[in-house]
């Protein structure tokens, strides 16, 4: 069993929702976000064979490349990073596999999680995805969390796209965020550069639908996209 990053994955334009689903009035811990990311690849993941990704099961793996599984045989352990939020049956399963894989890899571990990938990959899953040879329209959907960060103020961040995929010239991203009810956005940016709050992108649009802010943002490179709000 072995686990390499996906790197350098060319697309020509993703387009994703991202809905927050609050937990509370505003004394959680943590509100849950659902992510789901259209791309349209212009390469094969893998001309050969199917290929099993694992997707972001916490925040701060989103600044990461995705992880893809193969079966061969790998003794060092693994270590993944887990947001404590609510999963199918399914998804909860594989991390608690996952989670076993840092004390090491014995054959038994390496047969639990080869055996939950494959059930999670085959079913609706929020944290694995299989892709085929020849693949060209590509899903991603995985959930993290938005965690408080003052009084009744929670914050989420979303890459765009993830690490592993390369906008392509003349490619495209849009993205659209959806708050909970009685929600106040406190702050809503793109950012160019991460690590940098002066890279800040144009193209912001919101709006108020159905009783909820909608925040969108249209754009040509692969910005951070953070969002605060409160209750």
């Amino acid at each position: 069993m072995a686990f390499e990053n996906l790197t350098n994955i060319p697309i020509t334009k993703i387009d994703t929702l991202v809905e927050v689903i609050g937990k509370g009035n505003g004394s959680q811990e943590a509100d849950q976000v659902m992510v789901s990311s259209t791309l349209e690849l212009s390469a094969d993941i893998d001309s050969e064979r199917d290929a099993l990704l694992i997707l972001p099961l916490a925040s701060e793996a989103q600044h990461k490349p995705i992880v893809r599984y193969s079966d061969e045989h790998v003794k060092d352990g693994a270590v993944f990073a887990f947001d404590p939020i609510e999963r199918s049956v399914y998804d909860q399963e594989l991390i608690e596999r996952l989670e076993a894989l840092a004390d090491g890899t014995s054959k038994k571990e390496q047969k639990a999680v080869a055996t939950q990938l494959e059930r999670c990959a085959n079913g609706i899953s929020a944290a694995v995805v299989r892709v085929k040879p020849g693949q060209r329209a590509l899903r991603l959907f995985y959930e993290i969390s938005a965690p408080r960060v003052d009084e009744k103020a929670f914050e989420f961040q979303v890459m765009g796209p993830l690490p592993s995929f390369v906008i392509a010239a003349g490619g495209s991203i849009s993205l659209l965020s959806v708050l909970p009810r009685a929600t106040t956005v406190v702050s809503a940016v793109g950012l160019q550069d991460p690590v940098n709050p002066g890279s800040e992108i144009a193209g912001k649009a919101e709006a108020d639908l159905g009783g909820r802010h909608a925040i969108g943002w249209f754009w040509q490179n692969d910005p951070l996209f953070k969002v605060r709000y409160s209750y």
